[in-house]
């Protein structure tokens, strides 16, 4: 009998764009791995008014079938900003219904076409020999001439002075001292002095950002940079902003040729 295929979509955290690994949820309903929600924290942390604890109630109690169940909550005086949808959370719940999924149903391996439990998946997507390697032309291509005639003045300029070191859009090298790189420059330095070296790094990138996880190793960092990277910072924020003023200035954007 021939069963659906299954969308790893559905079974990708959004911030490491990996499949799930020990997924939780937010009130929002949105889910990521329990280690990225890290990033989420809002600072500092406040407890919950108990006004608004009721409100969250739904998340306590779910069904699954006949079976009723009561998740495990976690840090509920911490708030998490969800990167999706920008709510806020108190705390987060554990997702049993994904869980059992990832060690039930199989996935395909785009690369060797193979077969794979989804917990056994993410491991072997890191290691499938039929993998092609994204090395630092990849990267490199990204910043061609269409890439320029996109930006704005304000986020031209912003990329001349990333360039010259003079913001916060330039980075360490993840395997030597040397620093202020942009994207761009830091590829260009890996391929350069370190294109044999180990893949497995922590991505100084990440670990620059508020949000980042120093701690947390890239299984390819060419591939990491590619895929979560591909643009500076200080081009598309500007840190002299409210949030509220970014998103009106997004809005304004978004409706120019609408």
């Amino acid at each position: 009998m021939a069963t659906a295929a299954i969308d790893l979509e559905d079974f990708t955290c959004s911030i490491c764009r990996e499949i799930f690994e020990n997924p939780v949820s937010l009130s929002c309903l949105h889910c990521y791995c329990q280690e990225c929600l890290v990033g989420l924290r809002k600072q500092p942390a406040s407890p919950l008014p108990s006004s608004d604890k009721s409100s969250m109630q739904p998340l306590t109690l779910l069904t699954q079938g006949s079976v009723i169940y009561r998740p495990t909550f976690y840090e509920p005086n911490q708030s998490f900003v969800c990167a999706m949808c920008r709510a806020e959370s108190f705390g987060y719940t554990d997702c049993r219904d994904i869980t059992a999924d990832l060690k039930t149903l199989e996935g395909l391996c785009l690369h060797c076409r193979k077969n794979f439990m989804l917990c056994d998946l993410r491991k072997h997507l890191e290691i499938c020999p039929s993998k092609p390697k994204v090395g630092v032309n990849d990267i490199l291509k990204t910043f061609n001439e269409e890439f320029f005639t996109k930006l704005s003045q304000p986020q031209a300029e912003a990329y001349r002075r990333a360039r010259s070191g003079k913001n916060r859009s330039t980075f360490q090298c993840p395997y030597c001292t040397k620093a202020n790189f942009t994207v761009e420059l830091l590829c260009e330095h890996i391929e350069e002095t370190h294109l044999d070296d180990d893949h497995r790094r922590i991505c100084t990138i990440c670990a620059s950002m508020p949000w980042g996880d120093n701690t947390r190793v890239s299984s390819n960092i060419y591939e990491h940079i590619y895929n979560r990277h591909r643009f500076n910072y200080e081009i598309y924020v500007n840190y002299d902003q409210d949030e509220e003023s970014m998103v009106a200035e997004a809005v304004e954007r978004s409706m120019m040729f609408h």
